[in-house]
C-alpha cells in the first residue's frame, strides 16, 4: 500500500492522448454543454466556461499525476521579456489585421457578420465584467489549456514547429468561426513560440491579454464612434462590396513593413536573459539575416503602396 502511495505521488510526464481527451472534454463543455447551460447567462456564462476550462486544465495534470510546475511554468518575468512579447505582439497584430483585410476582399459580407458578433458579445455588459471576461480569464485560463496542458503532452515527442503549428491550429479551430481561424492560429503559434523559448507561461499570458484587452478598451472608450463607423462601414460594404477594403489593405500591408523588425527585435528581447544567447542584436558574419529583414520589409511596403494606388485609380 505504502509503495502505491509513493509511486502515485511520482510526478509524470503527460502523455498524448491525454492532452487530446483534455481538449476532447474541453470541446463537449464549449461547444455542447455552454450553449445550452450558460449561454442564458451571458457574460456570466462566458466567464464561467473560461473556468470551467482552467478546471478541465488543472484537474487533468492532477488526475494523471503530471508536475504542475512543468506543464505552468510560471516565473518572474524580465522587463527585456515583457519589452520582447509586447513587440512580437505588434508585429503579429499586423500580420492578422492585413490576413483579416485580405479575407474581407472575398468574404466582406460574412468578415462584417463575424467583427458584428464580437462586437455585440463583447460590449454586452459592464465595462469591468468585459474586461475581466474577455481580456484576463482567456490569459489564464486558455493558456493553461492549451499553452499549458495540451503542449506539455506533445512536448518531447514532437518537434518543436510541429507542437506550435499543431497547438495554435488546434487553437484556431477552438473559436469556432473558419474567418477567425487563421489569425487566431497564428496568435496561437506565436504564443506557443513564446512559452517554448522561455520557458514561462507569463509571457504567452501577457501577449493573450493585450490581444484582448486593446479591443475592449477600444471598444469602451470609442463606442459612440464606433457605432457610427460600423453603420457606415455597414453601408458602404453593401453599396459597393469589396472595393472600398482595397485601400485599408493597401495601408495595412504599409504598416505590416514594420512587422519583420518588430518580431526579430523583440525575439531578441525574450532571449536576453537567456545564457549562451548572442549578446549582438545583429550577429557579425550574418548578413542575409539583415537583407532578409530588409527586403521582406520593402515587399510588404512595396505591396503595400501598389494595392493603395490600385484603389485609388479605381475610384477615379
Amino acid at each position: 500500500m505504502e509503495k502505491m502511495k509513493q509511486e502515485c505521488k511520482v510526478k509524470k510526464s503527460l502523455k498524448i492522448w491525454q492532452g487530446v481527451l483534455t481538449l476532447l472534454v474541453s470541446a463537449v463543455i464549449l461547444f455542447v454543454a455552454a450553449p445550452i447551460l450558460l449561454s442564458p447567462f451571458g457574460m456570466y456564462g462566458s466567464l464561467l466556461g473560461e473556468l470551467l476550462l482552467f478546471g478541465v486544465a488543472v484537474g487533468a495534470v492532477l488526475l494523471f499525476h503530471g508536475d504542475l510546475r512543468e506543464v505552468f511554468p510560471l516565473k518572474k518575468p524580465h522587463f527585456s521579456g515583457i519589452a520582447g512579447t509586447i513587440l512580437i505582439w505588434v508585429g503579429t497584430f499586423l500580420c492578422e489585421m492585413v490576413l483579416l483585410l485580405i479575407l474581407s476582399l472575398f468574404f466582406p459580407d460574412q468578415i462584417l457578420e463575424v467583427n458584428d458578433g464580437l462586437s455585440s458579445s463583447i460590449a454586452a455588459g459592464p465595462f469591468l465584467l468585459s474586461f475581466v471576461t474577455v481580456a484576463i480569464s482567456p490569459a489564464i485560463c486558455e493558456e493553461a489549456l492549451f499553452r499549458g496542458t495540451f503542449v506539455s503532452s506533445l512536448r518531447g515527442r514532437l518537434g518543436k514547429w510541429a507542437v506550435l503549428l499543431i497547438s495554435g491550429c488546434i487553437f484556431g479551430m477552438f473559436h469556432g468561426d473558419v474567418f477567425r481561424f487563421f489569425p487566431t492560429a497564428i496568435g496561437g503559434v506565436m504564443m506557443g513560440y513564446l512559452l517554448w523559448e522561455t520557458g514561462n507561461m507569463c509571457y504567452n499570458m501577457l501577449f493573450h491579454f493585450i490581444n484582448n484587452a486593446l479591443p475592449v478598451i477600444l471598444l469602451y472608450a470609442m463606442q459612440g464612434v464606433y457605432s457610427r463607423m460600423e453603420l457606415y462601414m455597414e453601408a458602404q460594404t453593401l453599396a459597393q462590396g469589396a472595393q472600398d477594403m482595397l485601400p485599408a489593405v493597401g495601408m495595412y500591408l504599409m504598416m505590416a513593413s514594420a512587422a519583420p523588425g518588430a518580431i526579430y527585435i523583440g525575439n531578441y528581447l525574450i532571449h536576453a536573459k537567456t545564457p549562451g544567447y548572442r549578446t549582438k542584436l545583429f550577429p557579425s558574419g550574418k548578413p542575409g539575416l539583415v537583407i532578409g529583414l530588409i527586403l521582406g520589409s520593402l515587399f510588404l511596403f512595396a505591396a503595400g503602396v501598389l494595392v493603395f494606388l490600385i484603389s485609388i485609380v479605381r475610384m477615379l
